[in-house]
């Protein structure tokens, strides 16, 4: 029988992986706002949050599957009547020529009847910035990163205006700096100016975390707004101004004991540094992929390697991490979807073991691929978010026969020693008075 809800959902949202959709919902629980997540399309609303967080894997998946899952999420949230969607991506663009983006947010445009989409993806905490429609990672722009040689999306264009219209059939327009810094109403009145034009999607332009937060407070009733998790966060407030949110709810997460792992199926260069960080004082398995591909089993010494590990009360770490060049190396030889797929495999099947014949609780997941293949193969009945604690570090609870603390981690982001710093904050209680006004919060953090 279904509850009936006592008040609408302001904001649901639609992730294109499990770990950036993770950070979202810590970051609106952060804020004092009541947020349900799940993984599963057939997974319940909370009848008593006011945002939801659908975490799905379509960022590399064929475009028409990606279209339908995002358009299914988007017809559950208006079922309960859903006042706001929000297609959350990763703050990189990550995305090909066939999509996944422009596709997904064309649907979704034509299902809420929205006449002009603002496209938001900057991430001003890590100085991941747009001007005049140009990506920028600090001061090198985004074809020159690290993230053009990303194995499954290379992004090689650092023109969003330009890669958005390739994979889109609307025209893209660009709602400038100059415009955005005069504040709200600026962005609003060029709104207007932009649909009159001819203009249905806008990439805007972003340096300054202010520029978020004006950019939240002119789309907040629009129908449909898309980008990186750092503008969603700066709703809430906006939400409180109008009346629509109240109390702030106190943001906790409950401590969980017991032994700890670590799957890592990045290859961000990031998670390989943390991982070189967290040999210092904990084990790691290396998989050799090449002879996984050959058919060879290694499961069975990576168990062992984690049993002994567990005996002797250390955690472990199982990656398929590995260099560009082995990379590279095993996409010719054997293609890049099946290569990545038999790391999440692997990687998919070591979590059900870990965690139901090695007793592991506190858990972390490095890779956004690689936590959208194992969190919904796990018998997870409900997810308890905790409050957003830093970038790329989405922490929760999962309520299985047992609860699980997960933490599913970017692989590009995450201090140098989140894996034994995280591990460690997992036995032990969060509550936290909500960020109410000040974001981003580090003023208040460790």
């Amino acid at each position: 029988m279904a509850i009936e809800r006592k008040r609408p959902l302001l904001f649901g949202a639609i992730a294109d992986d499990l770990t950036g959709g993770s950070e979202l919902a810590a970051m609106m629980v952060a804020r004092g706002v009541p947020t349900g997540f799940s993984t599963n399309l057939d997974a319940d609303i909370t009848p008593d949050s006011l945002a939801h967080v659908i975490a799905l894997k379509t960022r590399v998946i064929p475009a028409d599957d990606a279209v339908d899952l995002v358009l299914r999420a988007a017809r559950k949230f208006l079922s309960v009547g859903c006042e706001q969607i929000f297609f959350k991506y990763c703050a990189t663009f990550d995305s090909t020529p066939a999509g996944n983006i422009g596709p997904c947010a064309e649907a979704l445009a034509d299902l809420l009847g929205a006449k002009l989409v603002l496209f938001s993806p900057a991430l001003c905490e890590t100085q991941r910035t747009i001007f005049q429609g140009y990506m920028f990672g600090v001061s090198q722009i985004l074809s020159e990163s690290p993230k053009r040689f990303d194995p499954l999306t290379p992004m090689t264009d650092s023109n969003l205006v330009r890669v958005l219209a390739v994979q889109s059939t609307v025209p893209v327009g660009l709602l400038a700096h100059p415009v955005v810094d005069r504040g709200s109403q600026a962005i609003r009145d060029r709104c207007a100016e932009l649909i009159d034009e001819g203009s249905r999607f806008a990439i805007v332009d972003t340096i300054y975390e202010r520029d978020l937060a004006a950019i939240a407070e002119a789309a907040a009733h629009m129908p449909l707004l898309t980008g990186n998790a750092s503008v969603a966060a700066h709703l809430p407030p906006v939400w409180r101004r109008s009346g629509r949110l109240d109390e702030a709810r106190t943001a906790e997460l409950p401590a969980v004991d017991g032994s700890a792992a670590i799957l890592a199926g990045s290859v961000a260069p990031r998670t390989d540094d943390q991982l070189a960080e967290f040999g210092k004082q904990g084990e790691i398995f290396t998989v050799d992929l090449s002879r996984v591909l050959a058919g060879e089993d290694i499961a069975g010494a990576a168990l062992a390697a984690a049993k002994d590990a567990i005996r002797r009360d250390r955690p472990i770490a199982i990656a398929t991490t590995v260099p560009q060049e082995e990379v590279e190396r095993l996409q010719r030889q054997h293609g890049r979807e099946v290569a990545a797929r038999t790391a999440e495999d692997f990687l998919t099947g070591m979590a059900h073991r870990l965690i139901f014949e090695l007793g592991v609780r506190r858990l972390i997941i490095a890779g956004g691929e690689t936590a959208g293949a194992i969190v919904p193969k796990l018998p997870i009945t409900r997810f308890i978010v905790g409050p957003y604690q830093g970038l790329g570090t989405g922490r929760m609870v999962a309520e299985m026969p047992f609860p699980v603390a997960l933490m599913l981690k970017s692989g590009k982001l995450g201090a140098l020693d989140v894996f034994s710093s995280v591990l460690d904050e997992m036995t032990r209680p969060v509550s936290i008075k909500p960020y109410v006004d000040e974001w981003p919060p580090q003023a208040r953090m460790r």
